[in-house]
């Protein structure tokens, strides 16, 4: 009888741990993964910016061998200014969301979508063959994957086709974390 109880038990909490481990009809989403590298970026941009217009206000003082008007001072910080202008439309114009569907218990579907304002492009200096070649780039490739998945523990390994990519599930499971393009990390969201 104590056998018989203990076989139960081990197939019972076999059972919930398999449907703890299940993903199936979960949905996790981030509309911009690049957003915080941007920020961080552009952080790091205005810090680089200040110094490069004391540095550009300190040359032009050399080069004229007096102190600047203030016309002058004013022509630098209109530079300035719309080099950080730029910095905030690139800002705005670029964006990847991923979203990470698993829509059975062995199968999962991620889509990417990339945008990139042809307006940041332009303004980034970018010849508009470049651009144009970018576009066509970015409309033909796949925003569509279909993979396998298996859950260990806290890694969600999925298997597209061959191509293995590991994602992380947090202790609520309420987020997923993962690295696009071997560098840029990521998180998304549990939204269904």
């Amino acid at each position: 009888m104590k056998k018989i109880l203990l076989l139960v038990a081990v197939i019972v909490m076999t059972a919930l741990d398999v449907q703890a481990q299940s993903l199936a009809g979960r949905k996790y989403y981030n509309a911009n993964i690049i957003a915080s590298l941007m920020d961080e970026a552009m952080e790091n941009m205005e810090q680089k910016l200040d110094s490069a217009k004391h540095a550009a206000l300190v040359k032009a003082e050399q080069k004229k061998g007096r102190q600047l008007t203030a016309a002058e001072k004013a022509e630098v910080e209109e530079k300035a200014k719309e080099a950080q202008q730029m910095m905030i439309a690139v800002r705005k114009g670029m964006s990847t969301a991923i979203t990470v569907e698993f829509t059975t218990e062995k199968n999962a579907t991620m889509k990417v979508k990339m945008k990139v304002s042809d307006d940041v492009l332009k303004a980034a200096g970018i010849p508009w063959l470049k651009r144009k070649a970018m576009k066509a780039a970015l409309a033909v490739a796949p925003s569509t994957m279909n993979a396998t998945y298996e859950v260990k523990g806290n890694l969600v390994i999925l298997n597209d086709d061959g191509e293995l990519d590991t994602l992380r599930l947090s202790a609520d499971r309420k987020q997923l974390h993962g690295t696009f393009d071997k560098k840029t990390p990521f998180t998304l969201t549990l939204t269904k």
